[in-house]
């Protein structure tokens, strides 16, 4: 947030943004487990973090944390994630300001000589225009830039592959796509720890199967700490005790940037570019290390049975890496804030280059 801010765009420097996010959190009701509730495979790791260094922290969600393990803060109330739609739309549902069309696809922005004149969308089958002068949109790192590029606004070769008519020029739309690169250590289950998830269950009523998470520092890293290991169970029929045990390690500062890319079809499909920057694999190939030290630790190593995923004969680190890497489930950069020169796309307040009232 402070490079943001160090980059111009006034109002996103973490001491802004501080407020804002004590608040969203009490809004969205985080909160964390107490040790009693934390299942033994989180416990187990928590202690073999600790055993290696990694000191227990109980800053996860902190915007001054650094290298540190502790059992991630929930947000569950009554057995149900409490979402946005909990936390902020029921309370202004009946205030008479706020119409939810349910089950409406929106087709694109209409733009007309740089102003925003509506919306089109599919609604009960049917091609509806919204006559408005004002649009938020809001549909995340892809559906943000598709529809985008639907209303005339992107590259230009991507907007003639699309069919439509070219509203601004904008290259950024659709570029530097980013997301967290991750890849696991999986392992069957020990029939040790699966007889103390079974004590778990029942004593507790449930299982959580994700609790703790690791920050750790890969060598390389310009901040504190730029790799989290946040490791799970899970039910697998194919294993002999029918359960998993998978130890992630994912990459928070990517190098590698992808692009939303045009089908001849007319389709929009993400191209990531994971672990395209010889960096990024250097720097999971360091948490892995610590992965692999944890897991091997006296913690840990009674819990975990055959490895799932190994490397094959004379496969290096690297295409084992890119063979089985996964993602962290947060995409982002497809609308970037910032010039247009530097591949941005809206400036600090989210107002759209080039287009009176689109946001």
């Amino acid at each position: 947030y402070d490079r943001w801010a160090a980059a111009g765009l006034v109002g996103w420097s973490a001491t802004d943004l501080r407020a804002h996010f004590f608040s969203a959190s009490e809004r969205m009701r985080v909160r964390r487990h107490d040790d009693g509730d934390v299942q033994p495979f989180h416990r187990a790791f928590v202690d073999a973090c600790q055993a290696d260094g990694i000191p227990r922290s109980a800053d996860l969600d902190s915007l001054d944390g650094g290298v540190g393990v502790d059992v991630s803060p929930i947000n569950i109330v009554n057995g149900a994630r409490w979402n946005a739609s909990f936390a902020y739309v029921d309370p202004v549902r009946e205030h008479g300001h706020l119409e939810i069309w349910p089950n409406t696809t929106v087709l694109r922005v209409i733009v007309d000589s740089g102003y925003v004149t509506g919306v089109e969308v599919i609604r009960d089958g049917l091609v509806t225009v919204v006559t408005c002068d004002q649009v938020v949109l809001c549909a995340g790192a892809y559906g943000t830039p598709e529809i985008l590029m639907r209303s005339g606004i992107g590259r230009l070769e991507d907007l003639a592959s699309l069919g439509a008519g070219a509203q601004v020029e904008l290259p950024g739309v659709g570029g530097n796509l980013h997301d967290h690169p991750a890849v696991t250590l999986e392992f069957d289950a020990s029939a040790d720890l699966v007889e103390q998830l079974d004590d778990f269950r029942s004593e507790h009523g449930w299982l959580p199967e994700e609790q703790a998470l690791a920050k750790v520092a890969s060598g390389s890293s310009e901040g504190p700490f730029d790799l989290h290991i946040y490791p799970w169970v899970e039910p697998r029929t194919d294993s002999p005790t029918g359960w998993a045990a998978v130890v992630p390690v994912a990459l928070l500062t990517p190098v590698s940037r992808g692009r939303l890319r045009v089908r001849p079809d007319g389709g929009v499909v993400p191209d990531h570019a994971y672990l395209a920057a010889p960096s990024d694999r250097a720097a999971i190939a360091a948490g892995l290390a610590t992965a692999q030290r944890l897991c091997a630790g006296d913690r840990l190593a009674p819990l975990l049975g055959t490895r799932r995923n190994p490397r094959l004969p004379d496969e290096g680190i690297d295409s084992w890496m890119i063979r089985t890497h996964s993602h962290y489930w947060h995409p982002a950069g497809t609308a970037a804030m910032g010039p247009p020169e530097h591949g941005g796309v809206c400036d600090a307040d989210g107002r759209v280059h080039g287009v009176v009232g689109l946001r």
